[in-house]
């Protein structure tokens, strides 16, 4: 085996030549202890020209007389007694979960030893922990990370939405919507289709909301299947139905996926996590994978975004912006002709008919009313009481409150915007 310890060569005249023995750093200091004496020199001398105390001389006199040579080998400086040095036992369980999950980190690893009832030393003594264990690499420089973050008071004021490209066993790609809770980022739905088209956004749109509710606002990037303001000015369907329902719709700024970071964010969570599995072979499959990893991202997994809960404990914690419909329930006494539809009014008054918005006012909101059409006027009941009669306008999605109104004796007309 190399002896690994501090050597030093010096040179040694021998004839005409010159050559080099290695010494240990035990013999070089036995050279200076012996040096006194052989040169007749005070040991004040020796110890200027060596650069050392006199202190450090007497150290190493009163190791070779005790231990020999071998006492002048280096020692190392750490103390016999460490106090504040972490349990063997809790050292273990942090080594432990660390060759278990490679990608944990300190504070990830305290995180899980706090919930798991376990007393965890701080995040710094953890890491030193890791290093001591060799179970630590290197790592570059980071960045110094934003000083400012920006974040909803509560659920349901802002969803983010964007879609990812993922990867099948065969390397065909498939595409998975999401949208993500600005406030907790709780994942409210991740839906595979075959393409970010606008369609597949609805899908995922409306899955969320029938679980969880309108959101106040949406906030997705400039892709055509949310938004058209890159084209002309022009709107696609998506955003059309977002200002049926109501909902304010908000977009990041062209080449800027910092407004979309926690989203985007998301996305690294989400293909590191289906990277320690086997790809599926179908989109079915992949669905079924990526419903398992947003229940683990949602319910198991702390996030260290926010205070290293997990998206569903801060996501109940607050009441959201908007709280979620009940449950469709009978209308009171009502009587429902054959035909007829019911739909329920949305917190802004707007309930949906045929893909219109229909406002009846904020003091129905959460009601269900009952739509009947007869000769092209819309008549909305709650029970046997008449709350409004319109004609849709058809170059339009949405009807204000006060136009088209059918009034009492009168028919349906159509106001002149020019001259009211």
């Amino acid at each position: 085996m190399p002896d690994t310890r501090e050597r030093a060569t010096l040179p040694l005249t021998r004839g005409w030549g010159m050559a080099l023995r290695v010494m240990t750093m035990a013999e070089m200091r036995l050279e200076v202890l012996l040096e006194a004496a052989r040169s007749g020199e005070t040991v004040t001398a020796v110890c200027q020209r060596h650069g050392i105390s006199r202190e450090t001389f007497y150290v190493y006199l009163r190791r070779f007389r005790a231990e020999g040579i071998e006492g002048l080998e280096p020692r190392s400086r750490q103390p016999l007694n460490q106090p504040q040095r972490m349990p063997a036992t809790v050292e273990e369980k942090v080594c432990r979960l660390r060759k278990e999950h490679p990608k944990w980190g300190a504070r990830r690893i305290r995180t899980e030893l706090l919930r798991k009832g376990v007393s965890a030393p701080a995040i710094s003594a953890i890491h030193r922990a890791l290093v001591r264990n060799n179970l630590v690499a290197l790592q570059p420089t980071r960045p110094r990370p934003a000083t400012q973050r920006f974040e909803r008071a509560s659920p349901n004021d802002l969803w983010q939405i964007d879609f990812t490209q993922l990867l099948l066993a065969d390397e065909s790609p498939v595409w998975a919507m999401d949208i993500l809770d600005d406030h907790a980022r709780f994942c409210l739905a991740i839906r595979v289709g075959a393409g970010p088209t606008g369609a597949a956004a609805w899908d995922c749109f409306e899955w969320a909301v029938a679980r969880y509710g309108l959101p106040a606002q949406v906030l997705s990037d400039n892709g055509t299947c949310f938004t058209g303001r890159l084209l002309n000015g022009a709107t696609v369907e998506f955003e059309r139905r977002l200002a049926t329902l109501g909902v304010t719709f908000l977009h990041s700024r062209p080449y800027h996926p910092q407004t979309l970071g926690k989203l985007e964010r998301f996305h690294r969570t989400e293909k590191e996590w289906l990277s320690e599995h086997p790809r599926p072979e179908t989109a079915q499959q992949l669905q079924e994978l990526l419903d398992a990893f947003r229940a683990h991202y949602n319910e198991d997994r702390p996030h260290q975004g926010i205070g290293d809960a997990t998206p569903e404990e801060r996501y109940n914690a607050v009441v959201p912006a908007i709280a979620p419909d009940p449950l469709p329930g009978p209308l009171p006494d009502a009587t429902h002709p054959a035909g007829a539809i019911v739909r329920r009014v949305n917190n802004w008054g707007v309930l949906s008919y045929r893909n219109f918005g229909i406002n009846v006012g904020t003091i129905w909101a959460g009601h269900l009313l009952r739509i009947t059409e007869i000769d092209g006027v819309v008549h909305c009941f709650y029970g046997e009481q008449l709350v409004r009669a319109l004609v849709l306008d058809t170059d339009r999605t949405y009807q204000p409150k006060g136009t088209y109104n059918l009034q009492k004796g009168g028919r349906p007309r159509k106001p002149n915007l020019k001259n009211p």
